[in-house]
């Protein structure tokens, strides 16, 4: 009793000591994680995959919860990495923003780089991290033909190789016809966020079906999983969960394919 007294009262002498130290750096560092891992958390990835875990306790069977929770990591993993494509893809908007910003800098001071160093500060990540790049290879060599290759080097978008066509035009060209080529760029990016929404309409309907159906989906699936005697068809022999494990993966790859086919028709316009 004694010693565990005296183990508690240095345990309280130590806190007293270094407790404030030793909170400030576990919050500065959970503080860090979650500004981290923050931009993972989306309803994208959390909705599905703890609808799987969910399903798999209950449906209460070694092999079919394996099963699940393994298919919940696997679309978890899936769902996070289109976070990152997301989050590294450049859009037309994003190309549209740095034109119009480029176009109102370099009216002011004729000067491709200072007008894009000025124009990377008013648009968003991935893009402005590109610019800034860039800009600083110039300013680094005193090079522009070093600089627009390190900017085609960096990106595959058509947009942004267009708009280095007219940074390099710059050099040589008068400021009027530079102003006139960026006012014309700056209308077929306009045009070409018509399109998208177009296309981002029509294909509505497509994604509105598919998310109904996954809907429905689901609630048969916990139809099965909490009442008992629907559950017993799949969990009472080998052929039972042979024939759920390849309906749910039957399920899930088709939605994956009319996923990825609405994704491909979109990229058609980027």
């Amino acid at each position: 009793m004694i010693q565990i007294l005296v183990i508690a009262l240095v345990g309280l002498l130590v806190y007293m000591a270094i407790g404030d130290d030793v909170s400030r750096i576990f919050r500065r560092r959970a503080e860090g994680y979650r500004l981290k891992y923050r931009q993972y958390i989306t309803r994208d990835v959390v909705v599905p995959t703890v609808v799987l875990l969910v399903l798999g306790l209950f449906m209460r069977d070694v092999i079919l919860t394996g099963f699940l929770w393994v298919l919940a990591a696997g679309v978890a993993y899936f769902r996070i990495r289109q976070v990152i494509a997301r989050k590294s893809t450049i859009t037309p908007r994003q190309v549209t923003q740095l034109v119009i910003a480029f176009r109102g800098a370099y009216q002011l001071q004729p000067a491709a780089f200072a007008s894009l160093e000025q124009a990377a500060a008013k648009v968003d990540e991935p893009l402005k991290s590109l610019v800034n790049n860039v800009v600083n290879v110039f300013f680094t060599t005193s090079e522009p033909e070093r600089a627009y290759a390190e900017f085609r080097k960096r990106t595959n978008s058509p947009l942004l190789n267009q708009f280095v066509y007219i940074l390099e035009m710059s050099e040589s060209a008068s400021d009027e016809s530079v102003t006139e080529a960026l006012d014309a760029f700056v209308q077929r990016l306009r045009r070409q966020e018509e399109l998208q929404r177009e296309v981002e309409t029509g294909l509505a309907s497509v994604t509105g079906q598919t998310s109904f159906m996954q809907v429905l989906a689901v609630a048969i699936a916990f139809v099965v999983a909490l009442v008992p005697g629907f559950r017993r068809v799949y969990t009472g022999g080998i052929l039972g969960r042979v024939a759920y494990i390849i309906l749910v993966t039957v399920i899930v790859g088709a939605s994956y394919l009319i996923e990825r086919k609405v994704t491909e028709l979109k990229e058609q316009v980027l």
